[in-house]
């Protein structure tokens, strides 16, 4: 399993628009089959206006193809560009192999 972390720097006062727009977009996620679980996360220390979303994948390259569809799609297209550019000013992704999970019993 990878974990696909994306780190997103939102312009100050912008966080709550990014997170309206990801919870938005959790019904076409909950469609696909390639992301198995995900979190969005916001800061609670370190970099200020920071949201980040985590997601659990079975491979990089089914993650890419879904990714590559989205953006491709003209709805999607014209619904997200230019709400998530003006939101945010920078961000990352990065991609861990998930070698162990553990979960508390209590």
């Amino acid at each position: 399993m990878i974990l696909v972390r994306s780190e997103f720097q939102c312009k100050p006062g912008r966080v709550q628009e990014m997170i309206d727009n990801f919870k938005a977009m959790s019904a076409l996620i909950e469609q696909q089959s390639v992301i198995k679980s995900t979190r969005l996360m916001t800061d609670l220390s370190g970099h200020f206006d920071t949201v980040v979303v985590e997601s659990e994948v079975e491979s990089i390259d089914a993650y890419q193809a879904m990714m590559q569809a989205a953006f491709a799609d003209p709805d999607l297209q014209t619904e997200q560009a230019g709400s998530m550019n003006s939101i945010y000013k920078t961000g990352q992704r990065n991609f861990y192999k998930i070698e162990a999970a553990y979960q508390s019993k209590d």
